[in-house]
């Protein structure tokens, strides 16, 4: 079952993999080379999908076609990507925390912010959990605060409005405590 899970997050972070590399693309280029940008992206999306690869690609453009309209007007410097850099754990209730957002940038308020490019449809209890514990990340990792994080859902051209949560931090306290404890079990055997 672990292995499904696992197996299953690896395929969900390919999905919008092409995405993320073209808004790098596109913020590093200050959003210049937009057609050869969106054709690399359409080219790796198609090539991960096989009889899939005309969704993939259409999901990974109608994303980063919101990105292009509603977020990168809202982004005043690109400050760097942390796609592809080797990612620091964190420990966070016996079990080790690895992600990381995926872009650092400083808004139009001049405020340095950590941004999670969110373009799949997940349950909100579930995204409140995630953006939870890549709270907890950036506080450890980058030094900075919750609301240094921002949420761009690229489903629905608007920010994630998500503030941290005692009652979401401590049911994440209590899940990764029970994982912790399965997988000493399972390491026991």
């Amino acid at each position: 079952m672990l292995r499904s899970i696992e197996e299953g997050t690896d395929y969900a972070n390919r999905y919008y993999l092409p995405l993320r590399q073209a808004i790098v693309d596109f913020c590093t280029g200050k959003g210049a080379g937009r057609t050869r940008i969106r054709q690399a992206l359409r080219t790796r999306a198609l090539s991960l999908g096989g009889s899939r690869g005309q969704r993939i690609a259409r999901d990974n453009e109608n994303a980063f076609d919101v990105f292009e309209a509603e977020f990168y007007p809202r982004i005043k410097k690109f400050r760097r990507s942390l796609l592809g850099e080797r990612q620091q754990r964190c420990a966070f209730e016996g079990v080790m925390l690895v992600g990381t957002p995926h872009l650092i940038v400083t808004d139009l308020d001049d405020r340095e912010r950590y941004v999670f490019l969110h373009a799949s449809l997940w349950d909100d209890n579930d995204l409140k959990a995630y953006l939870e514990l890549l709270s907890f990340i950036v506080e450890q990792r980058f030094g900075a605060g919750p609301e240094d994080l921002w949420c761009m859902n690229l489903k629905t051209a608007k920010d994630v409005k998500w503030r941290p949560s005692k009652l979401t931090r401590s049911r994440c306290a209590k899940a990764a405590k029970l994982y912790a404890q399965l997988l000493k079990a399972m390491e026991a055997q």
